[in-house]
C-alpha cells in the first residue's frame, strides 16, 4: 500500500511530462510551419521581382502560376499512381487470404473428429473475421 501513492504520483508525473513535450512540441512546429510559409512567399515573391523587369509584371505572375501548376499537377498525378499501387497490392493481399481462409475451410472436416481442434479452430476463425473487420476501405 505504500508504494501506491508512488506509483501514482510516478503515473502523473509522467503524463504531465509526456502532455508538455506535446505542447511545446506543437508550438515548436506550428512556428516551424510559418517560418517556413514565409519563406515560401517571399521566395515566390523574389522570383517574381527577378521576372518581371524582364517580361512584365503580369505575365511572370502568370509564368510563376503556370509553373506551380504544372508541379502541382505532376503530384496528383504521382498521388495517383501510388493509390492504384496500393490498390493493387490490396486486392492481391485480399485474393491471398481468401485462398487462406478457403483452404482452412477445406480442413475443417478433419477437425471436426476431435472435439478440441474444432474448438481451437473456431477460436482462430473467429480471431481470423475478428482482424479482417477493421481492413476495410
Amino acid at each position: 500500500m505504500r508504494a501506491l501513492p508512488l506509483a501514482m504520483g510516478a503515473v502523473t508525473r509522467d503524463v504531465r511530462m509526456m502532455y508538455r513535450r506535446t505542447k511545446r512540441n506543437a508550438y515548436l512546429t506550428a512556428f516551424a510551419g510559418l517560418c517556413f510559409s514565409t519563406a515560401y512567399v517571399t521566395g515566390i515573391a523574389a522570383v517574381w521581382a527577378v521576372l518581371a523587369p524582364v517580361w512584365g509584371p503580369a505575365p511572370a505572375a502568370a509564368m510563376i502560376a503556370g509553373v506551380m501548376a504544372g508541379i502541382g499537377c505532376v503530384v496528383l498525378a504521382v498521388l495517383s499512381f501510388l493509390k492504384y499501387r496500393e490498390r493493387r497490392r490490396n486486392s492481391r493481399r485480399r485474393a491471398a487470404q481468401r485462398l487462406t481462409a478457403a483452404a482452412a475451410v477445406s480442413i475443417l472436416p478433419r477437425l471436426t473428429k476431435s472435439r478440441g481442434l474444432l474448438v481451437v479452430a473456431a477460436l482462430g476463425g473467429l480471431a481470423f473475421l475478428a482482424s479482417q473487420s477493421g481492413d476495410q476501405d
